[in-house]
């Protein structure tokens, strides 16, 4: 029997085989006629429907292609809960070696991602390359390494590792520094992650750094309790003091998943950067509100940006992005992390509500819209105040032209935004 393969279920096989034509009043492939379409002979069809023989990865996705069906639905889906991504790999008709072929990733690094779950420090946007590779959704992916037992024992580990060195370091007295680079502790989670111990040294300075504020603020608490003379005061400090142990507790406990769920999804400075860029003009989805920003003047390789924390797309001509609901989250629960590793790039600034009203606006937020569209657009906040510095300079101070596309220009002026066209609009009919 072919390892992995264990989820095939061979009525179903039978089953597609005799229903494939019914859609085109064609009547059921006979096993002959579905052997010659994969390559195979007629027993080894029936050997597949009998349970004797398994097929391996290739000749499943030959069948499912002959069947014109998923590979998936040759298995066993009432399992797929328990289902490790090899599974998942194995049930979409594909070997490790078709996966590292189509990502041109070594095997070694395949092997850590799917038994480990460690993705590739230079490919940040793995888990969706994967994901395309398997035709799989990206949740799914993520969800069958949370699965992955390397993983949980991982999380074990590293939940043993940041309390022990909570406990080191979080009450220690004098200046905050963080753990030591010599740590054995630090090191063996460096290599839990596939990461420098640098890295990790300062994402694990900031987590338990703090831990050490709300320590700091519950024995403010505790000394108000413990000593001062009026009763009330004691009283709203004893409370204090166990909110105060109660957040220490669940941030400590909740650092384990974080590094996890951040060593999966961490992006370059540059890409991190961008993020922070559309976040603080809120260009990002909301139900109610929203920004999109121009694509071609937050970034030269628009690509880059991971599909995963940005949907892009186009309004007329124009090339928009904004962050996703997955991507306004990795910005505002990861920032203290990023800051970390990148300190001098920008940090995000919250959204503020406008006056009067509940819709979140941007920092120093101007938006335009296209002719006859009512979407929001916005220019990265850089890219307008270097604009208007050339314009403040200039004798004139004449609006400058940014180019938004083939048919669109906006003309940036010291207080405002115009859009013109510069040629015949999409879709326009011309003579």
């Amino acid at each position: 029997m072919t390892r992995g393969l264990t989820n095939f279920r061979p009525a179903e096989l039978r089953a597609h085989r005799m229903n494939v034509d019914a859609r085109t009043d064609r009547g059921s492939m006979t096993a002959e006629r579905l052997a010659e379409a994969v390559g195979a002979t007629k027993a080894q069809i029936l050997a597949y429907e009998n349970g004797h023989r398994v097929p391996d990865p290739p000749r499943v996705r030959a069948l499912a292609r002959a069947l014109k069906i998923h590979p998936w639905q040759l298995m066993n889906l009432d399992e797929r809960k328990t289902w490790s991504l090899a599974d998942f790999r194995r049930a979409s008709g594909l070997r490790a070696q078709d996966v590292v072929e189509r990502l041109s990733i070594s095997p070694k690094n395949y092997r850590r991602f799917e038994n480990e779950g460690i993705v590739p420090s230079r490919r940040p946007q793995f888990i969706d390359e994967v994901a395309s590779a398997l035709m799989m959704p990206r949740r799914l992916v993520e969800f069958a390494i949370d699965g992955t037992p390397a993983v949980q024992r991982r999380q074990t580990r590293v939940a043993e590792l940041v309390v022990a060195m909570a406990m080191d370091y979080v009450p220690a007295p004098g200046p905050w520094r963080g753990p030591a680079a010599d740590d054995p502790r630090l090191i063996e989670l460096a290599a839990a992650y596939g990461r420098p111990v640098q890295r990790l040294r300062r994402v694990l300075a900031y987590e338990l750094g703090e831990l050490r504020q709300r320590q700091v603020r519950a024995e403010r608490e505790r000394v108000v309790a413990d000593y001062d003379t009026d009763r009330a005061r004691q009283a709203g400090a004893r409370y204090a003091l166990d909110r105060w142990n109660e957040l220490f507790d669940k941030t400590l406990s909740r650092i384990p998943r974080r590094l996890e769920r951040f060593h999966r999804t961490a992006q370059p400075s540059e890409v991190w950067q961008r993020l922070v860029d559309l976040y603080n003009v809120d260009a990002a989805q909301r139900p109610d509100a929203g920004n999109w920003a121009v694509a071609n003047l937050l970034s030269a390789e628009p690509q880059a940006l991971p599909p995963y924390l940005v949907e892009q797309g186009n309004i007329d001509d124009v090339k928009v992005c904004r962050l996703s609901t997955a991507g306004t989250s990795h910005v505002a629960t990861y920032a203290g992390l990023y800051a970390a590793l990148y300190p001098g790039a920008r940090k995000p600034v919250r959204p503020r509500p406008r006056a009067n009203s509940k819709v979140y606006s941007g920092v120093g937020e101007e938006t335009f819209s296209l002719p006859g569209r009512g979407e929001r657009l916005v220019v990265p906040q850089l890219t307008l105040e270097a604009t208007r510095e050339v314009v403040a300079a200039s004798k004139s101070k004449s609006p400058l032209p940014i180019s938004l596309s083939s048919s669109y220009e906006l003309m940036v002026g010291a207080t405002s935004l115009t859009v013109t066209a510069t040629g015949p609009l999409p879709n326009e009919d011309t003579d």
